[in-house]
């Protein structure tokens, strides 16, 4: 399946999941790294509206509402790119740099978020950058996942590698708005939850249960929980390990998309 359709503008790629620990703003997170290393202009959206961490992630300060104040100067006509650089936090690791803001206090008041100056926001942010990775929240029905999913030109699906998730997604799977454009990334495989030959086990049961006749894999890496502690994207810190392989050949995907 292809990872994205042909947008005129620059590509807007969602990052949802179904359950909890799937490790969808890590995805995110190093998503956007790995898009940017190819030379690609890219923004990294937290979207999540129930809990969201991408803050906690990159050890910045909480009281930084970077999303909610780019809505509110949309709504006053006073986003421009002056505006923007003084409420997005550009991150660097191995001289490769991304915009982030900040979706802290989404879900503080979820009920007063204006969705039509989100759909504004994304709109703008996608006129400035070759990439706004968004990290949405839980579920598969919620206003906000149906206000970035229409705007989304891919929807990467991420599914924790073990029986219970991978239980979760069969189960939901038949109710999953749109799960026939999404691309599903099998996160953190590992044989001692899933037994011998997990990558053959997973492929397999996808292709009898579901339209995935394929799925991204990115394989256990004790990288990932170094790069946690510390507050890094994988390629600083173990620019070498499978897990960051697995994620730029994602991005690499994404990139051969374009046009």
């Amino acid at each position: 399946m292809s990872l994205l359709v042909a947008p005129a503008r620059g590509r807007v790629v969602a990052v949802t999941a179904i359950a909890g620990s799937a490790g969808r703003s890590v995805l995110a997170a190093n998503l956007a790294f790995e898009l940017s290393a190819m030379g690609s202009r890219v923004c990294l959206l937290d979207l999540d509206d129930e809990w969201p961490s991408l803050h906690r992630y990159f050890g910045l300060p909480q009281n930084q509402a970077a999303v909610l104040a780019a809505m509110r100067l949309l709504e006053q006509g006073k986003l421009d790119a002056s505006a923007l650089e003084q409420i997005n936090v550009r991150l660097v690791a191995k001289a490769v740099s991304i915009d982030f803001l900040s979706g802290y206090g989404l879900n503080l008041n979820r009920q007063a978020m204006n969705l039509d100056s989100l759909e504004q926001l994304i709109r703008y942010l996608s006129g400035r950058y070759d990439f706004v990775i968004a990290d949405t929240s839980l579920g598969n029905k919620s206003q906000l996942l149906e206000t970035v999913g229409a705007l989304a030109d891919a929807r990467l699906l991420t599914c924790q590698a073990d029986p219970v998730n991978i239980g979760r997604l069969l189960e939901a799977y038949p109710a999953l708005t749109g799960a026939e454009q999404a691309f599903l990334v099998v996160n953190r495989l590992r044989a001692s939850v899933l037994g011998a030959k997990p990558e053959l086990q997973v492929q397999q049961l996808l292709k009898e249960r579901t339209h995935f006749t394929s799925a991204a894999i990115i394989p256990e890496d004790a990288a990932f929980d170094e790069a946690m502690l510390r507050g890094l994207p994988l390629r600083q810190v173990a620019p070498k390990s499978k897990a960051l392989l697995a994620i730029a050949e994602i991005a690499s995907r994404l990139q051969e998309g374009r046009g």
